[in-house]
């Protein structure tokens, strides 16, 4: 079809293809622009009653005049096809847009608003539209949003309901009344536009089941789970309009798009009105460029960009986002806008460094999101020394820029200085490097360099924090020698002695108190790591793993979440989570999080190729997704980069189980008890080995511990 003429409409390329037909992209050669053309199936364009009800609504949709709905240019035959010539939408639809990442209220506020309107001049006129779903609905490059398929959806709707009064159509946007196969008028629109609400909120829908039924069985029968929830930034009354766009009887819903408006522009409002009360300013520091003539550098720009991460977040009005979640920017492309948005913030710093031996050059410059505009911006040189002043003028100068009142308590935080040895300080800074790759070689060089950074300043706390943090995910994924944690409790007290605020240390204690079976210990020090960093990603992962331990998967799940939504490759939370949904056999959220991790591993292997745990992980999920030859690949090579790993030993024992390679898999977790893996608890509730878990010989192996 491609490249050929139908009339006078020149075809571009192909655009997509659904219930309603094909749709391509063309040029018009008499009025000389691009227009879409949408081919209807042969169901309706080879029957006379089916062709004359679809003419009859597309002439009521064309009479339709407004900036949010898509204008329909004209309805054309050619030999025994029908095709229907509309406005080209050149953007995404609104469901991918959603998949990205989160929205942030102001847009979601904009989008809806101009949802609702559209929906609301159709209305006026009589005009239902009866399949509004987020791939209904696209969005400009100017941010427009735009509604299609007026004058489709009756036709579609009409060959889609059975004489039973069954429906088939498109089923987690259905309202109940259209479920049930009964009459439909405007509000069956609102309950639409509502899901659509909600999925925006929450990036999720809030009607699900494994199959249209049993979609349609919550529809009308269940309640969707409470926004507040899932997403603490709300305005409060948000589930209350929720509930009632909601409900099940049309009489007690929205009863038109006008009153829907009404009551979200107050949410808008109130939304606008607590920020400004907070006087909360959401800054994201993205990884500074090195432009060294050493890329070795690298260490020093992002743990530069890091300490300033740790300072902004001690200020109360400065919400700052964790560095988990900004790394992924590193070397992006994206414009700040876009970051802006994909993050929830306001405000972007970035900067360079370049380090040549002991010379420094450093540049940062603060960006408003909205306006895309400098707010401030310095370029400071020195030497290595001079580092610990920079960083605090850096600091400094970005509170003034955001205009936040500093209270005399956090005057005297911004000049607190972990350590004044410049030396010191890049030893730690190559330790975090080393420790965030979490490679057995890359931990034992964060502890050199961490152990080199406390013989250079004996009172250093961060050193010690990071000490007691290597120590403890030695032991935690690699060797299995208690020895390991009294280091690591040892190194996280000392760290408290010189500095109780460090939440790092926190999460250290956490960490080896949780391998130690001390849970009550590990339960408080966890609470604390996150009480004094809300961003600590260790002290979520932890007391998720204590609540999963306790059977209190519900719990567990809700801590899983706030880890991957603080660092998106954090990807042992992903299998934690699958673990705890697999236990609570809730199949629909299994589903969401096994396609959340497919599309985890592949970004983030690319990075770390030689990261063999992220290997066996991303093994194990095509395993349990059959794809089994591509499991196997992965498998072979994660246990060819780290052969005698014990942990890896048991990882390789779930992946063989997994692939139901039972005596694989025995063999395997004998090795690995052989070689010292104890965590006998863990492997009673690992899903992964359920399919071995009734094997005489696993029984025999877990014995009564």
């Amino acid at each position: 079809m491609v490249g050929k003429t139908i009339s006078h409409y020149r075809i571009l390329e192909k655009l997509g293809e659904g219930g309603m037909g094909v749709v391509y992209k063309a040029e018009d050669s008499k009025l000389k622009r691009e227009v879409a053309i949408k081919f209807l199936p042969h169901h309706i364009s080879s029957s006379q009653e089916e062709r004359k009800r679809f003419e009859v609504e597309a002439q009521a949709a064309a009479a339709l005049n407004h900036p949010n709905i898509a204008t329909i240019h004209a309805i054309e035959e050619e030999g025994e096809d029908v095709f229907i010539v509309m406005e080209y939408i050149d953007g995404p639809e609104l469901g991918e847009r959603i998949k990205t990442g989160p929205l942030s209220m102001d847009e979601l506020f904009r989008i809806v608003e101009q949802i609702a309107a559209g929906l609301e001049a159709a209305h006026q006129k009589g005009i239902v539209h009866r399949d509004i779903k987020s791939g209904n609905i696209m969005l400009t490059k100017n941010g427009q949003v735009k509604i299609m398929d007026f004058g489709l959806a009756k036709v579609k709707w009409s060959v889609l309901v059975t004489r039973e009064g069954t429906t088939v159509g498109t089923a987690a946007y259905m309202s109940p009344e259209q479920a049930r196969g009964d009459k439909v008028d405007h509000r069956s629109d609102l309950w639409s536009m509502g899901v659509i609400f909600y999925e925006m909120l929450t990036g999720r829908l809030p009607f699900k089941g494994d199959f249209e039924q049993a979609v349609m069985y919550s529809i009308m029968n269940e309640d969707a789970e409470p926004v507040a929830g899932l997403r603490p930034d709300v305005p409060s009354g948000t589930d209350d309009v929720i509930r009632k766009i909601l409900s099940k009887e049309p009489i007690h819903r929205y009863q038109d798009a006008s009153e829907f408006l009404s009551d979200l522009r107050g949410l808008k409002g109130q939304s606008t009105a607590r920020r400004d009360e907070d006087g909360e300013k959401r800054i994201a520091v993205l990884p500074f460029e090195n432009i060294s003539p050493d890329n070795e550098t690298d260490y020093f720009a992002e743990g530069l960009a890091e300490e300033l991460i740790i300072n902004l977040s001690r200020i109360k009005n400065v919400s700052v986002v964790a560095r988990t979640s900004s790394m992924q920017y590193k070397g992006t492309k994206k414009d700040v806008k876009t970051i802006g948005r994909e993050l929830r913030s306001g405000y972007i710093m970035e900067g360079s460094v370049r380090k040549f031996k002991d010379d420094l050059r450093i540049s940062v410059q603060l960006i408003d999101v909205s306006s895309g505009t400098q707010l401030w911006g310095e370029t400071y040189k020195g030497k290595l020394a001079d580092v610990f002043d920079i960083q605090e003028q850096v600091s400094r100068e970005i509170v003034e820029a955001l205009r936040v009142k500093l209270s005399p308590t956090e005057k005297v935080v911004l000049e607190k200085r972990s350590t004044v040895n410049a030396d010191a300080f890049d030893m730690y800074l190559r330790g975090r490097d080393f420790l965030y790759r979490m490679s057995k070689n890359n931990i034992q060089f964060a502890i050199q360099l961490f152990q080199k950074a406390t013989e250079l300043d004996t009172r250093y706390a961060s050193a010690y924090a990071g000490l007691g943090e290597a120590y403890a995910y030695f032991y935690q994924f690699f060797e299995r020698n208690t020895a390991w944690l009294d280091k690591a409790i040892e190194s996280g007290l000392k760290a408290l002695m010189y500095d109780s605020t460090l939440s790092e240390a926190y999460a250290a204690l956490a960490l080896a108190y949780y391998n130690k079976k001390s849970l009550d210990e590990a339960n408080t020090a966890g609470q604390k790591a996150i009480e004094l960093d809300p961003n600590n990603v260790a002290g979520y992962w932890i007391l998720g793993r204590i609540f999963h331990s306790t059977d209190r998967d519900r719990e567990a799940v809700e801590l899983f979440k706030k880890v991957v939504a603080l660092n998106p490759d954090f990807y042992t939370a992903y299998t934690d989570l699958r673990m705890c949904y697999e236990r609570m056999g809730e199949k629909d959220m299994l589903d969401d999080i096994l396609k959340q991790s497919l599309s985890v591993y592949p970004r983030y292997l690319s990075q770390h190729p030689d990261d063999a745990r992220a290997r066996i992980f991303y093994a194990t999920l095509l395993a349990e997704l059959n794809r089994t030859e591509e499991s196997k690949t992965q498998g072979r090579m994660a246990l060819e980069l780290s052969p005698n790993d014990t942990l890896m030993l048991y990882n390789g024992a779930c992946l063989y189980a997994r692939l139901g390679e039972s005596k694989l898999a025995i063999e395997s977790l004998r090795k690995a008890l052989a070689e010292g893996w104890e965590n006998y608890e863990w492997m009673k509730r690992d899903s992964d080995l359920d399919s071995i878990r009734n094997d005489p010989e696993f029984i025999e192996l877990i014995g009564d511990k």
